[in-house]
């Protein structure tokens, strides 16, 4: 009977330790997923990080808890009840980016935030002269946080840019849209910022024009988010 109970108790902690458990990570504003997000298990100290497309998966069991966390957001805390597959939706950390959420108009993230470029700056310098800074602070978390924040703030600088052509008054004065299949239109159309440059204005119509002959021939599913049709 020992050894039978030794044995049950073994398993259950063998289970217990392999479970994998899957998810995604997402801006909750845009909706877009964020990759780089660091997902930590604080029970057993592992680490991971979502892909590109926002995926991640961990070692877990019921009862952990996970925290999730990238600079320029604030950090998130997930207790496990289960182990089903989990969305994730981090808010921006107003406290740091309070200038790109509220300020309208030219965003000039190298003026606004250039304590963070000068930090950035100072350690890739470093980098060909590692004696001008201590490895903790070059390879360590300051160092990390000040490149992915910096990183972080170029990438807004381009969608504010793209935001400037490609917006709902644009779309809207061209196609009928609106409702959820606007939002899904121009999520899946969004253009790029190296593509948008090469667009005049009469370019630009015809890709939006082009776009939404694309979106309308999709089956009626296929023109709303997933993430709404899951629910």
């Amino acid at each position: 009977m020992f050894y039978r109970i030794t044995l049950i108790i073994l398993f259950f902690s063998f289970v217990a330790k392999s479970q994998e458990l899957k998810g995604t990570v997402a801006d909750r504003t845009t909706q877009l997923r964020l990759g780089q997000v660091e997902v930590l298990n604080r029970q057993t100290r592992k680490k991971t990080t979502t892909n590109e497309k926002g995926e991640f998966s961990i070692a877990a069991y019921v009862g952990n808890v996970l925290v999730f966390y990238q600079p320029g957001y604030i950090p998130d805390t997930l207790f496990l009840v289960d182990l089903k597959p989990v969305k994730r939706y981090l808010a921006l950390n107003n406290k740091l980016l309070h200038t790109v959420v509220i300020k309208a108009g030219a965003f000039n993230p190298e003026v606004e935030y250039a304590e963070v470029y000068n930090k950035a700056k100072f350690i890739r310098l470093a980098q060909n002269k590692p004696f001008m800074l201590s490895p903790s602070r070059l390879f360590g978390k300051e160092g990390r946080d000040a490149r992915r924040f910096k990183r972080k703030l170029e990438l807004e600088k381009s969608e504010r840019k793209i935001d400037e052509r490609f917006n709902e008054s644009a779309v809207t004065s061209l196609t009928p849209l609106k409702g959820a299949e606007l939002d899904y239109f121009m999520v899946l159309y969004r253009p790029s910022l190296k593509v948008l440059d090469k667009l005049d204005e009469e370019d630009f119509r015809f890709y939006l024009m082009n776009a939404y002959k694309m979106f309308k021939a999709l089956p009626d599913t296929g023109r709303i988010s997933p993430s709404l049709r899951e629910k």
